[in-house]
């Protein structure tokens, strides 16, 4: 049975945005691996563990090139941007429901983990995926803190959000992610 990791992170809930992101990083591969990648990738730019509205510019642009360079996690990288206002759970199952059934080869079943989500919301989730027919032990919180997948995920959200805002450097990245088949993006 495929078991498929997800780590998912949003943007949009304030009132500064008209649109509302969700990423998430689906991936069936070597979990520590990717992690350790991941954490050595931030200490060379220097990222310090820090999602990206708590970064420097100048290094969050970094991280995110040095992704795309070294083709860390190309290719697990979904996202889908929704019109506000729009309740928080539907754009989140939504993309979750879509990446699954793409990444899912066969019989599997999915381990989600959402940042910052408390365990009455995670069961929300897991019963309304469920619903959708995706198989899945369970959702559960995770904080970025100590994730570095869930910080992958938040820098993409940041750097997709930052680009609608109209920002050149975070434009480009968005683009070169897209014609390099890195980031899959998602019909909402």
């Amino acid at each position: 049975m495929q078991k498929l990791y997800c780590y998912v992170d949003e943007t949009g809930q304030d009132t500064k945005s008209e649109f509302f992101i969700v990423v998430t990083v689906v991936s069936d591969k070597n979990q520590e691996q990717l992690r350790r990648q991941l954490s050595d990738l931030e200490e060379v730019a220097q990222t310090h563990q820090l999602k990206w509205h708590k970064t420097e510019h100048r290094r969050r642009i970094k991280y995110l090139s040095l992704i795309l360079e070294r083709n860390i996690a190309k290719e697990l990288v979904y996202t889908a941007r929704y019109q506000k206002p729009i309740p928080y759970f539907f754009p989140i199952i939504d993309v979750l429901e879509k990446a699954i059934k793409k990444a899912a080869r066969g019989n599997y079943q999915a381990r989600i983990y959402v940042d910052g989500i408390d365990r009455k919301k995670a069961m929300e989730l897991t019963n309304a995926l469920r619903a959708t027919g995706i198989s899945l032990r369970m959702v559960k919180g995770c904080r970025d803190e100590s994730e570095p997948i869930i910080r992958l995920a938040d820098m993409w959200a940041g750097c997709i959000r930052s680009a609608l805002f109209g920002h050149k450097d975070a434009q480009d990245i968005v683009k070169r992610a897209k014609e390099e088949s890195y980031l899959r993006e998602l019909k909402s």
